[in-house]
């Protein structure tokens, strides 16, 4: 005949197990072996090297389309008194000392020799009957040169190599000083994209892993939505902003929440920037940080406390309940609790009400240490308790589940090292994913603090509700349900 379900003898079996509880110290003392497989398994993370961090890109930079060998041609063209004939070096002295009185030979390299700070000089060549009009000449192309250097670049001089000859010492009175030049501009500019090059180191970078975006605003969104941990964005103008002394425009975007994943991140956009820059120019650029999620110098309480209050409930509700309930089989408690009225399914829901109870004020000592560190979560606690409550119920029923099937404490605490343990570096509080190799990585989705770090993180740092954080909430339902499942399917010793 079964017996019906009474809340009042479930309300009596907690109150006992509550003040029992609270008169075992040999259970709590257990807990001091579990320091000493954190630290060497916290030792042996610290090896590994973070890959493949997803970085969002916007890169708009355009070449410098403008070469100086253009603006030296433009400035002489403006002179009234000389004639620009565009020729080859192969043809440049035809008529020269008849229809040609000068060439000017700018070499390949001249625009991006200047930028780079190189030795570059002009060839001059003048063949004329009188001084005064070689003097007139050189001074015509020095001005053209000085113009077009101080127009382009806000800098003036450059070296002429001059080769002239006077044909006649003897200088005319008066006459016409125009004259025939011959220009051979080879000036190929700085065709470089300094943009594309930030955009080649960071592709060739092991550490992080692209993302193409279209646009800055595209950067910003992929770091929201947690595609990329860090962006960078170049403008359109990146190239000649640098070029000309102005002030280009690059923003480094960064989820500061992750911060392992964030500052591998970081390092290789400023490495990519520093090596493209000096390739380039031979000098660095100055970048803009903006932290899309946290902030600057956030402390490790501030980072992790949220997820660690959900381990120490996970700890504390597992080890307690499953040595306590063992010690409940092996003195024989639980078998005159099956000889009293009490029921196996009013046994089963006593033991876990009051195994979280005790756990839920163990998590309220931790939780009030850490916001007192990290007053900013405060606000999100309105969603972080029932997460917690949620976690501890999988943990003390599994741990219940466990206890059945063990024959000693020693078999109990043993599911410390396997169970719990690896939990904390497996789960994204201290340590990213991506340290594992790839075809270990399904391993931390095998466990419920996984998916109660996923919830609390989206709960405390990016705002998210109850419905953005749906799946981590289902799945630790079912690790509950799977506890209290196999509990209750447990058929009672004989």
């Amino acid at each position: 005949m079964s017996r019906s379900f009474d809340a009042h003898r479930i309300r009596t079996m907690v109150q006992r197990i509550a003040r029992q509880i609270r008169r075992d110290r040999r259970t709590l003392g257990l807990m001091i072996v579990a320091p000493l497989i954190v630290t060497f398994i916290f030792a042996l993370m610290f090896t590994g090297e973070v890959t493949n961090v997803p970085t969002a890109a916007c890169i708009l930079d355009q070449p410098w389309g403008i070469t100086l060998g253009d603006a030296i041609n433009a400035q002489l063209d403006e002179n009234q008194n000389v004639s620009v004939i565009q020729r080859s070096r192969a043809n440049a002295f035809d008529g020269f000392g008849n229809d040609v009185q000068a060439v000017l030979i700018m070499p390949p390299t001249l625009t991006s020799a200047i930028i780079r700070g190189e030795n570059v000089s002009l060839g001059l060549h003048i063949n004329v009957t009188v001084q005064p009009r070689a003097t007139f000449i050189m001074g015509v192309v020095a001005n053209a040169t000085s113009d077009g250097l101080s127009q382009l670049l806000g800098r003036s001089g450059l070296a002429i190599n001059r080769n002239v000859t006077v044909q006649f010492p003897s200088p005319p009175i008066g006459g016409d000083l125009s004259f025939n030049i011959s220009l051979v501009n080879e000036d190929e500019g700085f065709s470089t994209v300094i943009g594309s090059l930030v955009e080649e180191n960071l592709a060739a970078d092991g550490n992080v892993s692209l993302i193409s975006c279209a646009s800055r605003e595209a950067v910003i969104e992929s770091i929201r939505q947690e595609r990329s941990i860090a962006g960078v964005y170049v403008a359109g103008d990146f190239t000649t902003m640098i070029l000309t002394g102005g002030e280009p425009t690059i923003e480094l975007f960064v989820n500061g929440i992750e911060s392992t994943d964030a500052s591998i991140a970081l390092s290789a956009i400023q490495k990519a920037l520093a090596d493209a820059t000096k390739s380039a120019v031979g000098k660095g650029t100055e970048v803009t940080v903006t932290y899309v999620y946290g902030s600057a110098g956030m402390s490790m309480i501030e980072l992790a406390g949220p997820s660690v209050i959900g381990f120490f409930a996970l700890f504390f509700g597992f080890i307690i309940s499953g040595v306590f309930f063992l010690r409940e089989r092996q003195q024989g408690t639980l078998e005159r609790m099956r000889a009293s009225p009490l029921n196996e399914t009013e046994i089963v829901i006593g033991y876990v009400i009051a195994f979280i109870a005790v756990s839920f004020v163990q998590t309220t000592i931790i939780s009030v240490v850490i916001v007192y560190f990290s007053p900013s979560m405060l606000s999100a606690m309105g969603l972080l308790i029932p997460l917690v409550l949620l976690l501890v119920m999988g943990s003390v029923t599994l741990a219940i589940a466990a206890s059945y099937r063990m024959r000693t404490e020693l078999q109990v605490i043993q599911m410390i090292p396997i169970y719990v343990i690896p939990q904390i570096f497996l789960c994204g509080i201290f340590f990213p994913a991506s340290l594992l190799p790839s075809y270990l990585s399904f391993l931390p989705y095998l466990f419920p603090l996984t998916y109660y770090v996923m919830a609390v993180k989206a709960v405390v740092f990016f705002g998210a509700t109850l419905i953005d954080i749906a799946i981590p909430i289902v799945v630790l339902t079912l690790f509950a349900i799977l506890g209290l499942g196999l509990t209750v399917a447990r058929r009672p010793e004989k």
